[in-house]
């Protein structure tokens, strides 16, 4: 059985995936007689992908996808092809749902005052977490690590999913279509959603029309999900306060786009899953591979974080 590693894997990875009868090759070492006989893929190369989805003779049958969003991936494709994919869903939820607590807690605690001050002037304009109720659209298990560091901070949190099935660490859940109950009640949103049809432009000017002084918005899920035009008038017209986004369309942002120049909004340009333990994006990727390994091989069956290529997540 033929695996690409298009993500490095060391040499504990490798013995691993031997004991499983496994070979790997990389993009740098396959070989073009080898292109149809990978069964899966570990990462995605967009190049080498095309080619094993274009020969109809390609075995592949896993895509171990690097991140918990797959909408880069050609899923209808997939689909048609019988391939599954499996996500990389919580791989970096602590670090993004800590990013999320910073943000609440730079705006809240007055600290983007502060960091470009250059003379004594206190600004006591500050809250507490518990002060500000926050509705996170998006209850899976990024929005399930922010709502459990909110409420360690005493906080108020609320949820929004597809159909408002409840989720621990939520004080309440809201169904996508049924979410203004909890609008009203919040100080602080944030948007969590992956990237599909269903999301695309979802905070559009018809959702900011329903702010009245939003404290703060905020964006970790995808730069497609949100209508920047439609926030930067927002900002300009009061209805939200603050913004922090990690995500953005496009991305890397062109020099001198207005999002960079409005200092009510906090750009950390795609980094929320940093940390220092585990390098890199994919860093920690390999333990979802290896958890579905054995079954696959087995039986051709998956244990967890199998992606609904209908849903997109």
């Amino acid at each position: 059985m033929l695996l690409l590693a298009v993500k490095v894997l060391n040499t504990e990875n490798r013995n691993f995936l031997a004991k499983y009868g496994i070979e790997v090759v990389t993009p740098d070492t396959i070989k073009a007689n080898q292109i149809s006989e990978i069964v899966i893929s570990y990462g995605w190369d967009n190049a080498i992908g095309e080619e094993i989805l274009t020969n109809p003779s390609s075995k592949l049958k896993w895509i171990q996808a690097q991140s918990a969003g797959v909408d880069y991936l050609p899923l209808a494709q997939l689909k048609a092809r019988d391939i599954t994919v499996t996500n990389a869903s919580g791989l970096k939820a602590l670090p993004i749902a800590q990013t999320v607590l910073s943000y609440i807690l730079y705006f809240a605690r007055g600290l983007h005052m502060y960091a470009t001050r250059t003379h004594w002037e206190p600004f006591t304009d500050q809250y507490l977490v518990s002060e500000l109720p926050v509705l996170v659209f998006g209850t899976g298990r990024i929005g399930q690590q922010i709502a459990k560091l909110i409420k360690s901070f005493g906080g108020t949190v609320y949820g929004v999913n597809r159909t408002g099935h409840q989720v621990p660490n939520f004080d309440r859940v809201y169904a996508m279509t049924d979410y203004q109950e909890g609008l009203a009640k919040a100080d602080i949103v944030v948007d969590g959603l992956p990237g599909t049809t269903e999301t695309d432009n979802f905070f559009d000017e018809r959702f900011f029309e329903q702010m009245n002084q939003l404290f703060l918005f905020i964006n970790i899920g995808r730069g497609t999900t949100l209508n920047q035009s439609a926030l930067l008038s927002a900002i300009d017209d009061s209805r939200v306060k603050y913004a922090a986004l990690d995500v953005t369309t496009p991305e890397p942002l062109p020099k001198n786009h207005p999002l960079f120049e409005r200092s009510q909004i906090l750009l950390t340009q795609h980094t929320s899953w940093g940390e220092n333990a585990q390098t890199g994006r994919a860093g920690g990727l390999f333990t979802f591979l290896e958890k579905n390994v054995p079954s696959f091989v087995t039986e051709g069956t998956f244990v967890q974080n199998v992606v609904d290529l209908d849903r997109g997540y």
